[in-house]
Formats: C-alpha cells, structure tokens, sequence
C-alpha cells in the first residue's frame, strides 16, 4: 500500500513538472544568419618545418636538433626577436609518413619534424613588395640550414587555396562586433517573412546564440591549430571576419 502510494506521488510529480514546462515554453521562431566584415591583416605568420630522416629514431632526433638550433642561431642573428618565433617541439613518425605502396618494399627508419612559425608585424605590413621581399629572403636563408617552407590549408570556406604565409587581426573584438550586428540585421527581415506567412507578429527577441562553423576532420594534426589567432587568410588586405548567430524570436 505504502509502495503504492509513493509511486502515485512520483508520477503526479512528474506530471506536474511537464506541465510546467510545457506552460514556460514559447513560441519561437528561429533564424540562423551570419555576418562578415573584412580588415587588413596586423600581423603574418610564415610556416616552415625542420624534417630529419635516418633508420634510428636517436639519430633522426640529434640530426634534427642540430638543424633547429642551426635555424635559432641564423634568426637571432637576423634581429628576430624570441617572442617572435615558435617551435612546435619535435614529433616522430615512421619514415615516409607510414604509407606503403603496393609492390614497394615498406620502408624502414624514423622521420622527426618540427614546425617552425615566424611572426612579423612590423611596418613592412604596410608594403606588399617590402613584405615580400623579407619573406622570400627569409625562406632562402633557412632552406639552407635545412628548413622547408609548408603550404597549410589557410580556409577551404572563403579565401581557398594554401600558402607558406597566413594573415590575421590580433584583436578582432571590435570587427566581430560589427560582424554581429550585420547578422542580427539580416535576421530581421527573414524572421518577419516567416511571421507573416505564419500571420502572426514579432514581439521581440527572446534569446541569441552564437553557432560555430563546422570544422573539417584531419586526419593528422593541422599546425594551424597552434597559431593563437582565431582568422586567418591568405590575403594581407582581407582578413574576414565572421559571426554566425542562431537568433530566438518571439511572437503572438
């Protein structure tokens, strides 16, 4: 009887709490939108590896460090400040990245890569040719103590193609500011065309929130995920900046 008893309390509150919520929810109408501003890039990053190759782990590791430190030394003495430049550590791998052909014998031996970035923000930001001219100096002083340039993927959504240099704002909160009051601003019209086909009104705006981009699965590590900066491109005139907003609208 008591047990009885007690189950009926227990489904009379759990009725009572869906009914509450059922009375506390709102109709909604919802509206995904984006915003984007552009700006011209404060500061750029140049990417290169150091990569060694030898059949022991040990040895590809010393060979390895003595082309990083090579490229520390070259740096230093070329006013590159140590704030300035990163390394991303060393990280080992079967030689050849593991991949094996058919009909090819698997190879053997160990391959010992470390990313290198390099930060510039100074005034040859400001000219394209004298930002360029430092850059193709600087990828030819360090191809020769061993370093390689790296292509990464800078956006597969807007900008397209790789580069051995990406650009980006070093504080964007003002520009994504911007960026999210264009989207509030096409959102409006949307939600109020959804209304009317609905034949009710917009009564305001009961909530915002901000949708992230779908990110693309890699299937190894992305140097780019080590930059502290959130925007990048290719272009040093066009950074985009971008906002994407899911905005709660009430109506009656």
């Amino acid at each position: 009887m008591k047990r009885s008893l007690v189950l009926s309390c227990i489904v009379l509150i759990v009725l009572g709490i869906g009914t509450l919520n059922a009375q506390e929810r709102k109709p909604l109408i919802t509206v995904t939108s984006s915003g984007k501003v552009t700006a011209k890039a404060d500061v750029a990053v140049v990417f290169m590896t150091v990569h060694s190759t030898s059949p022991l782990a040990a040895d590809a590791l010393e060979q390895n460090n003595k082309k990083v430190q090579a490229v520390k030394d070259r740096l230093t003495a070329l006013g590159y400040k140590e704030d300035a430049v990163k390394f991303s550590g060393n990280r080992f791998a079967p030689a050849g990245g593991g991949v094996v052909y058919y009909g090819r014998e698997r190879p053997t031996g160990f391959d010992v890569t470390n990313n290198l970035f390099i930060y510039l923000d100074g005034p040859e930001l400001n000219d394209l040719q004298q930002f360029n001219t430092r850059v193709s100096g600087l990828l030819d002083e360090l191809s020769k103590l061993g370093a390689s340039p790296v292509e990464i993927p800078i956006s597969r959504i807007s900008m397209g193609g790789t580069s051995v240099v990406a650009f980006s704002v070093k504080d964007p909160s003002a520009l994504e500011k911007q960026a999210y009051q264009k989207a509030l601003e096409k959102a409006r019209p949307v939600a109020d065309d959804i209304a009317r086909r609905m034949k009710v009104q917009i009564t305001g705006i009961d909530s915002i929130s901000a949708t992230e981009q779908a990110q693309v699965q890699e299937q190894f590590a992305n140097p780019l995920e080590e930059i502290p900066y959130r925007y990048l491109s290719s272009s040093l005139e066009e950074v985009p900046i971008r906002v994407n907003l899911m905005v709660h609208y009430t109506y009656k």
